[in-house]
C-alpha cells in the first residue's frame, strides 16, 4: 500500500512539473494535472493540501540550494580580503553558480517567470531584499575584520547589487547557453564586481 501510495505521489509530481513548466503556476490546474497523471483529483489531496503545495514539492531543492548558498556568503570563512585575489575562492564561486543554474534552469525560470498566483510569486523580489540583508551584514562583519576598510556604502547601492544578481540568474535561465558560455559569464561576473568592490572598499591589509 506504501509503495502504491508513493507511486501515485510521484506521478502527480512528475505531471505537475512538466504542466507547471510548460505553462506556468496559473494556467496549471488540479484537474488537468489529475487528467494526465491518472491519478483521481479526490486522490490527489490525499498527497497534496493544493496546488501550491506541489509547487513547493517541486521547487524544494531549488530553495534549499539556493538558500544554502545565500548562507554561505557571509561564514566566517568568506570574511576574508582574499576573495579580492584568490583563484581558489574565484574558482569556487563559479562552480556553485554553475551547478545551480544549469541543475535548476526549468525551475529557476518557473520561479521567478512563471509563478504568478501562488505562494512564490514575490519571491524575486524577497529575494533581492535577502540579498540586501545579506549583503549590509558582511559589511558589517568585514568592518569588525578589518577596521581600515571603507564600509561607508549607502544600503541602497547594496540593495542594485542585489537586484542585479537576481536578474542575471533570471537572465540565464531565460537564454539557452552552453555550460562554457555560462562559465565564461560568471569568470566575468565575478572578476568585474570583485574588482569593483576592492576600488570602493579601498581595502587596507
Amino acid at each position: 500500500m506504501q509503495k502504491k501510495k508513493y507511486e501515485y505521489k510521484k506521478r502527480v509530481t512528475e505531471v505537475a512539473r512538466e504542466e507547471f513548466f510548460d505553462k506556468g503556476y496559473k494556467e496549471t490546474s488540479m484537474r488537468s494535472i489529475s487528467q494526465k497523471s491518472k491519478v483521481g483529483l479526490s486522490n490527489i489531496y490525499n498527497y497534496f493540501k493544493n496546488k501550491d503545495d506541489i509547487l513547493k514539492e517541486i521547487l524544494s531543492p531549488l530553495i534549499s540550494e539556493l538558500t544554502l548558498l545565500l548562507n554561505e556568503h557571509n561564514e566566517p570563512q568568506h570574511i576574508d580580503l582574499r576573495v579580492f585575489y584568490s583563484n581558489q575562492i574565484l574558482d569556487h564561486n563559479i562552480q556553485r553558480y554553475l551547478h545551480l543554474v544549469t541543475k535548476y534552469k526549468r525551475e529557476l525560470k518557473l520561479l521567478l517567470f512563471d509563478s504568478q498566483g501562488s505562494i512564490y510569486e514575490d519571491f524575486k523580489e524577497d529575494l533581492i531584499q535577502l540579498q540586501t540583508k545579506i549583503g549590509l551584514e558582511y559589511m558589517e562583519k568585514m568592518k569588525e575584520k578589518y577596521p581600515n576598510i571603507n564600509t561607508n556604502i549607502s544600503s541602497f547601492f547594496i540593495h542594485n547589487i542585489g537586484s542585479w544578481f537576481v536578474n542575471t540568474l533570471a537572465e540565464i535561465v531565460s537564454h539557452e547557453l552552453t555550460q562554457e558560455e555560462i562559465s565564461e559569464f560568471f569568470l566575468d561576473y565575478i572578476r568585474f564586481s570583485t574588482a569593483g568592490w576592492d576600488k570602493i572598499m579601498n581595502k587596507s591589509n
